[in-house]
């Protein structure tokens, strides 16, 4: 009997319009408002994620991060740039494989 069972499974990209719905549906289950990101924020996410579930929940992280960083409530544009700007951001390690 092994002791342990794995398995990958290739989730296809999700349009911008169910990913902002998947970041905001995190949000009410973590107890966040809509507003803690703002709307050029989100929409920025949803653009840098490319519809990979890992790069947004990265980036999300990331972001608030920096608004602990800066003592602030709301994440604008500001903090995500901050975080695109990391050089490990760009490396393609959860890209999915062509």
């Amino acid at each position: 009997i092994r002791s342990r069972v794995t398995y990958s499974v290739l989730l296809p990209r999700l349009a911008p319009e169910t990913l902002e719905r998947f970041i905001l549906d995190q949000f009410d289950q973590a107890g966040l408002g809509h507003n803690t990101f703002t709307q050029d924020a989100l929409a920025l996410v949803v653009r840098s994620a490319e519809g990979l579930l890992r790069r947004a929940r990265n980036l999300c992280i990331a972001a608030l991060i920096e608004v602990v960083r800066d003592q602030s409530k709301t994440v604008d544009l500001k903090h995500i740039n901050l975080v695109l700007m990391q050089p490990h951001w760009r490396k393609d390690y959860d890209a999915p494989a062509p």
